[in-house]
């Protein structure tokens, strides 16, 4: 026994008595320094969620284009076609590809058989989040703006416990 930790007698308790500390119990603190605020709080109304970056998005839409031209042109090049025609005809699909994102919107958009991994990176995740809750808001005639001026505009009567339009305070 060392300082009145461990046991009075190791005999018979299938130990050698050796005493060690435990290493991963953790005290809590009693004083000091608050704890530090996370380094990226973007708390946006949205439970925190984080906005999707546009540029991300754009880049990845882009990339997504010249990926299915690259395969357009492997396939051409297998089936013979020279190379001003192989040329003609990327021009034509990238002008079609670039009227499809633009009217579409890549972001939110399904991907394509092939094109699963866009769907689990974070960007895209928080974009389809992010129309899913502009839809839901315009389902139930919700605006940001307006919420806020009703929020602001509409008052409790003590009183009765009724919400009050419009009624001034004091």
């Amino acid at each position: 026994m060392y300082n009145g930790i461990g046991l009075q007698s190791a005999r018979g308790s299938g130990t050698n008595g050796h005493v060690q500390t435990n290493k991963f119990f953790i005290q809590p603190r009693t004083g000091g320094p608050p704890p530090k605020a996370p380094l990226h709080s973007h708390d946006d109304g949205a439970g925190g969620m984080r906005k999707p970056n546009k540029e991300i998005l754009e880049h990845d839409r882009r990339r997504q284009v010249e990926l299915r031209l690259v395969e357009l042109r492997d396939a051409l090049e297998e089936q013979g076609y020279t190379e001003a025609e192989i040329e003609e005809r990327l021009e034509e699909a990238r002008k079609q590809a670039e009227l499809e994102a633009a009217g579409g919107g890549a972001a939110g958009a399904a991907p394509r058989p092939g094109e699963g991994f866009t769907g689990t990176q974070s960007h895209h995740v928080a974009a389809r989040k992010e129309k899913k809750l502009e839809a839901m808001r315009a389902a139930l005639g919700l605006d940001d703006e307006v919420g806020q001026k009703k929020s602001s505009q509409v008052d409790s009567d003590p009183e009765s416990g009724e919400l009050v339009s419009g009624k001034a305070g004091f």
